[in-house]
């Protein structure tokens, strides 16, 4: 009887040794060894690094083992995304980031998911989907219509292939968006989320001019500082206030326009007032009032450039005594001319205007220019100092805050 126990403990034994070899143990940063990952390193802590790096959506080459110029532009890559110090090195810092980013990263498994797929997988990504701000509806494990467009959304947001169908590349993008996404600051005990009427206000009016904006974008100053506009209106969650939005998160309309261009190295004063005398008067546009009608028409738009800015009267009394508001032009965007700036009945203070047929129209002063010519040529060398982060919410942000650097356009 002894015996035959001991046989039954010593088979017992030997499975368990089997099932432990033959089961896939998850991968964690300390994994790539204790020696620094730097170029010319090989063996199979190169190809670990290789196969995470591709997982998370920075590597697309071949997983090979050697740490050659490919993987080392990769870990770059990372640790520009983590807000590390990029020397391709991949030691304890940039383990620990891996290891991090791993851990928020997704597996949707294997197979593509497209419309009418189900199952965990589904509601996996309709979570990422969710934390990204692209998918606002039930996490129901079913891929309808509402997750397929927030599919598109996100695509068309990375310049991926716009068709729905999440296979090998969508789901590195999702991931390498999930592994950018800021922790967001203290949010104020009296913020709100924003409202579902001025959500559906943004998705029938801004959203598609940033779409069109979005699909001619050419890399340029000019169209960057715009696209920083929009990154602030879609990611700032400001409320409107005469305050610093950095230590506040307050912001009015000078300082929204001082806050954009500083953020390309360009010192603009946050006085409203004093913008009659900032950069030089783009001459011939004005608003125009039409013959036999209350309504203004904007004059001179051939003139205007992306990031130019338009001033407008006071409104309060005495009227029209100095500048009371500006904002920055973002070009003719769906056949409109189209301005970025304060305004009510959006998510956040920042809206986008395209009528200038009352107050926008009547109560224009003049355009001022602050770029070089040089700012709307593309492939020009762009010196960002990245956005601004508030120290205080004072809008609950209902989506997570990805960086411009983790975003395909940068807005």
């Amino acid at each position: 009887m002894l015996t035959l126990r001991s046989k039954q403990l010593f088979f017992t034994c030997i499975l368990s040794m089997v099932m432990v070899a033959i089961i896939p143990l998850a991968a964690q940063a300390s994994d790539y060894g204790a020696q620094d990952l730097t170029l010319g390193s090989r063996g199979s802590a190169v190809t670990l690094l290789q196969k995470d790096l591709s997982g998370l959506g920075f590597y697309s080459n071949s997983i090979d083992g050697w740490f050659g110029p490919k993987t080392y532009d990769a870990v770059i890559s990372f640790q520009k995304s983590q807000g590390l110090k990029r020397d391709g090195v991949v030691g304890p810092i940039t383990k620990a980031a891996l290891n991090k980013a791993l851990a928020k990263a997704s597996d949707y498994g294997n197979q593509d998911l497209a419309l009418g797929s189900r199952g965990s997988a589904v509601s996996l990504l309709q979570k990422d989907l969710s934390r990204l701000g692209f998918y606002s509806n039930s996490i129901d494990g079913w891929f309808g219509p509402k997750t397929h467009d927030a599919v598109v959304s996100f695509q068309k947001s990375q310049g991926l292939k716009t068709d729905g169908v999440v296979g090998p590349i969508s789901r590195a993008a999702l991931n390498k968006a999930l592994a950018g996404i800021n922790p967001s600051p203290p949010v104020s005990s009296s913020a709100q989320a924003p409202t579902a009427a001025s959500i559906r206000h943004y998705n029938q009016h801004e959203k598609p001019i940033v779409d069109a904006f979005r699909s001619s974008f050419d890399g340029s100053l000019a169209q960057t500082l715009v696209g920083r506009a929009i990154w602030y209106m879609e990611y700032g969650y400001m409320k409107y206030g005469h305050s610093k939005y950095a230590s506040t998160g307050y912001i009015d309309c000078s300082n929204f326009v001082s806050l954009v261009y500083k953020d390309f190295g360009y010192s603009i004063t946050s006085a409203a007032k004093n913008y009659g005398s900032v950069g030089v008067k783009v001459e011939g546009v004005y608003g125009k009032k039409i013959a036999g009608s209350s309504k203004y028409s904007l004059v001179g738009v051939e003139k205007l450039k992306p990031g130019d800015i338009f001033t407008f009267w006071n409104s309060d009394q005495p009227a029209r005594t100095h500048i009371g508001h500006v904002a920055i032009y973002m070009g003719v965007i769906n056949g409109k001319p189209c301005i970025i700036n304060t305004c009510k009945g959006n998510p956040t203070a920042i809206g986008i205007i395209n009528d200038f047929s009352y107050w926008y129209g009547s109560s224009l002063i003049e355009v001022r220019r602050v770029l070089p010519a040089s700012a709307f040529v593309a492939g020009q060398k762009i010196i960002d100092k990245g956005p601004v982060i508030p120290a205080m919410y004072q809008i609950i942000p209902d989506r997570a805050i990805v960086m411009p650097k983790d975003l395909s356009t940068s807005f």
